[in-house]
């Protein structure tokens, strides 16, 4: 089986408030690679009725899907051939999981 070109360690996820996002890491055979999810993805995930989550609340989705959004990353980092960090995933791309 293939080696995935991305992998991910849980628990690495930090809020970013400028971007209002929850950044986190992956390592790839050349370096670790920067991630940021957005607070809109976050809801999308919980609930696409939620509207304007803090920061904490967003951490606390981000733990409860991480497994779901470490897989959305790697896939995300794969049909962007790798991108410039960081890779921003949105509410369409979780959309789609």
């Amino acid at each position: 089986m293939a080696k995935p070109s991305v992998t991910f360690e849980l628990g690495g996820g930090y809020w970013v408030a400028e971007r209002q996002s929850v950044g986190f890491e992956g390592l790839t055979a050349f370096g670790p690679v920067e991630f940021l999810i957005t607070r809109e993805a976050l809801e999308q995930m919980l609930n696409p009725d939620l509207d304007g989550i803090d920061g904490d609340y967003a951490l606390e989705i981000f733990i409860e899907f991480e497994a779901d959004i470490h897989r959305i990353a790697q896939l995300e980092f794969v049909k962007r051939l790798g991108g410039e960090p960081p890779i921003l995933l949105t509410a369409a791309d979780v959309e789609m999981r």
